[in-house]
């Protein structure tokens, strides 16, 4: 799962008008690039929140693992990207998983590394997003739910946040000795899932 893209513009434009808006975000942050295929075709953003960066959601250790829950539309199509608003440099382990028969985060259908370069601002005006291309992850096609989850894996990373609780967000430790199992918390990290519009 590769970075596209980096830019400054909203993704909170759910239809086909969002493509457009979008590109003239890039308009205004010259220094990001827009990569071939990006925004060439309409699509569905599915994210939960008000869409609004409030507060910064950082990682205390390696063990701490931040999850968001898509409970994807009845006849959605295959996820395409992901989209996710970085609020400091550093490297993330993402983690995509189908849902386990507790309604849980089960297998895992992908994890790798994701990295959140310094040659970027990430404060909270520049209104930059990340978007990881989904293509190569098998398995998501026909899901009705999907988890995604991030991971400390180097440097100091940081997800820009909404204080609004949308029910879709939780936390758990990866270390055994620490017993931290899935938790909900009440905010709403700026992750999204880019769907394909309905024909």
């Amino acid at each position: 799962m590769n970075e596209v893209v980096a830019f400054c513009g909203r993704t909170r434009r759910p239809l086909r008008a969002w493509a457009r808006l979008a590109l003239l975000g890039l308009g205004a942050c010259a220094s990001a690039p827009h990569a071939p295929g990006v925004l060439d075709s309409p699509r569905v953003m599915l994210g939960y929140g008000n869409g609004q960066a409030e507060s910064v959601l950082s990682f205390p250790d390696s063990a701490y693992e931040a999850l968001v829950r898509f409970d994807l539309p009845a006849g959605a199509g295959r996820p395409r990207r992901l989209w996710f608003r970085p609020a400091a440099a550093g490297t993330f382990q993402v983690s995509v998983y189908r849902s386990s028969p507790l309604d849980g985060p089960g297998e895992p259908l992908h994890q790798g590394p994701q990295e959140v370069g310094t040659r970027f601002g990430w404060e909270v005006g520049r209104q930059r997003w990340l978007v990881a291309d989904l293509e190569g992850v098998t398995g998501l096609a026909g899901l009705d739910t999907v988890w995604v989850g991030f991971k400390k894996l180097a440097g100091e990373p940081a997800l820009w946040s909404s204080d609004k609780d949308a029910g879709h967000y939780y936390m758990r430790s990866l270390d055994p000795s620490r017993h931290i199992a899935l938790l909900p918390v009440r905010r709403a990290p700026l992750v999204q899932l880019e769907l394909p519009d309905a024909p």
